[in-house]
Formats: structure tokens, C-alpha cells, sequence
């Protein structure tokens, strides 16, 4: 990184090696950000010294397969439990006292986090999911899909289509996305608008396709509201070195994250104050054109709720947004 409020950093042990970056007083409580598919740390760049300056130690860890973590070789290396277990092991090289962290998840960062909250909340002071509610043990966010876009009969799973595609054809799908990065992200890292909530995301259809972009990408230009040139031009160079192999398999251990999210010693409720940031236009997670947000609602001791006008991207897109939002509910005690 070259902003100079931002260092690297490395946790090693015998089963796994965590890069991260990190910014604030190592003094300070930790605030953990734990990115999703397909970024790395560098995807919380814009949040982490305002973050820094609220009076937190904050850490933005390359999960595993991504960036300069381990890119481990089975499928299997890809569950949340494990995911969860390399968050223990960084909180722990980084000296956090139990109960002062704070995790905050975005897409498939989110399920690290909550799970992080639920087999682990003497950790934690707080916990934070973005775009991607809590699931408790026996819910299902396609559950919660709205018909009147997604017919049944055309869209099984509505725009959740794509978490099956990648269980059931994941060798077709890296291929495809490693035979051009560069138009993968520039196609599906696009800035949210409300016209995208009127009309099937493409996400609902992969395996009817064959494939997200089976005849090649849409777009080959980035856009600039969500990456610049220079962290379009990281992000691609950290996915071209690890390959979407890895990346990938993180939606590959459904049974096992099932089974895992089942023996949480909370039973899946979530104790520890929560805050869930909606994106406005996220028109795959569709957190408020849905009811996917109730069971989280239903599982949570303590929750905050705050609205980003954005798409998915919500730490690139409206990153002074996301701090407010983050630094609101810091500041009244939540966590």
C-alpha cells in the first residue's frame, strides 16, 4: 500500500499465513474487516484511517485464497470454519482481550463475521455484517426471494442461482473467470443504482447460462466510481497470481458450513451488539425489497440498522457513508 497511515503486516502458523493490513494505535481496540469475493484487503483502503481515527486498531486481513494469505489447495481448506479459526488465530497474534475486537463482514466476509459472533462471542465487543444478514441455523436467504421478479418457475432460487452454480460447476466457472480477470471485475464491480432492482440480476441465471459471462465479459473498462485505475490494476494482479480456483471455494462447503453453523454455543443467536448496514441498490442481496433480513432481526439481542445509498460495493462506493455508519454506531457504546 502506498497510503502512509497503512502498514503490512503478517501472522504465521502452522496451518495457515495471514497478510494485512493495518492502520491506527496498536493500543487500541481492534476492529477487524474481513472482505468477501473476489477482493482483498486492499478493498477496505478508503475506510481504514478514518476508521483509524475514530480510536481503533484496524485490520483488513487477505482471507485465504486471496492477495498474499495462503492459497491453500483443497476445496475443502474453503469453510467458514475455517475462515473463523484464521481470524482467531490473527485476534490472538494481535494481543486482543476478550471481549474488545470488533468484526465487521462484507458479502462473503459477513458469514465469517457472524459465525465469528455466534462460536465466539466472549471475543467480541461487536459485530457488523454489510450487505449480507445473518443466517441463523435452519434459514435460508433464498427463503426469501422476491416472486414478482423471480417467477418460481423461471428463477428456482432467484438471484441465488449463482451460490449453486459454483457447487455444481466450479471447474467451468474458474476457468472462465481466470480466462479474463480484468473483464470479470470490470462487468460485475459496477456502482448500484435503483434501476437495478427492476430487472433479474444476472447472478439468477448462471447455470441456465452456462456460465456469468459464458460468451465473454460486457465491459472491459472499470468504473471509476467503484475502482481507480490503481486498485482496479491491484485487484487484478492479486486475482491472476492466486486464480479463481481458490476464491471460488468459498461457496463450495455448504453442507459442512451448515453443520459447522449448527453447533454454535449461542445456538445461532447472535448476543453481542450488531449492526447491519443495508446497501440501497444491492440487487442481489436485496435486503430491503425482501424479507431477508427478518431471521437475522429475529436472531439478534442487540441490532442497529443503517442504510448506504449504494450498490454492493459498499466499502469502494460510498466509503465516507460506510464510516459514518460504522463510526454512529462505535460511538454510542455499541461496541
Amino acid at each position: 500500500m502506498d497510503a502512509p497511515g497503512i502498514s503490512t503486516g503478517r501472522h504465521t502458523t502452522q496451518r495457515h499465513s495471514s497478510a494485512y493490513l493495518a492502520a491506527g494505535d496498536p493500543d487500541d481496540p481492534v476492529l477487524l474487516l474481513v472482505h468477501g469475493w473476489p477482493e482483498h484487503a486492499r478493498s477496505w483502503a478508503g475506510v481504514m484511517e478514518p476508521l483509524a481515527a475514530a480510536g481503533y486498531r484496524v485490520i483488513a486481513p487477505d482471507m485465504r485464497g486471496y492477495g498474499a494469505s495462503t492459497v491453500h489447495p483443497d476445496p475443502s481448506d474453503y469453510s467458514i470454519e475455517e475462515g473463523v479459526a484464521d481470524m482467531i488465530e490473527l485476534l490472538d497474534h494481535l494481543g486482543a482481550a476478550p471481549g474488545t475486537a470488533t468484526v465487521v463482514g462484507h458479502d462473503y466476509g459477513a458469514p465469517v463475521a457472524w459465525n465469528l459472533a455466534t462460536h465466539h462471542p466472549d471475543r467480541l465487543a461487536g459485530v457488523v455484517g454489510v450487505c449480507v444478514p445473518h443466517t441463523p441455523p435452519g434459514t435460508s436467504l433464498a427463503d426469501h426471494v422476491d416472486r414478482r421478479l423471480y417467477p418460481v418457475e423461471d428463477y428456482p432460487l432467484g438471484q441465488w442461482d449463482y451460490l449453486v452454480a459454483h457447487a455444481r460447476m466450479p471447474e467451468r466457472l474458474a476457468a472462465e473467470f481466470d480466462a479474463d480477470v480484468p473483464g470479470l471485475l470490470a462487468s460485475i464491480m459496477r456502482a448500484g443504482s435503483p434501476r437495478a432492482l427492476e430487472r433479474p440480476a444476472p447472478n439468477a441465471s448462471v447455470r441456465a447460462r452456462g456460465g456469468w459471462f459464458p460468451d465473454g465479459p460486457p465491459r472491459h473498462d472499470p468504473d471509476p466510481r467503484v475502482l481507480d485505475d490503481a486498485a482496479f490494476a491491484a485487484l487484478v494482479a492479486d486475482l491472476e497470481r492466486t486464480g479463481f480456483a481458490a476464491a471460488n471455494s468459498w461457496y463450495r462447503n455448504n453442507r459442512e458450513n451448515d453443520a459447522y453453523a449448527a453447533r454454535a454455543v449461542t445456538g445461532g443467536r447472535i448476543a453481542v451488539p450488531a449492526l447491519f448496514v443495508h446497501a440501497r441498490w444491492d440487487a442481489v442481496c436485496a435486503t430491503l425489497t425482501t424479507t431477508a433480513a427478518d431471521p437475522m432481526r429475529a436472531a439478534c439481542d442487540d441490532l442497529t440498522e443503517e442504510i448506504v445509498d449504494a450498490g454492493h460495493w459498499v466499502a469502494q462506493e460510498q466509503p465516507e457513508a460506510l464510516v459514518a455508519a460504522l463510526r454512529g454506531w462505535l460511538s454510542r457504546g455499541s461496541a
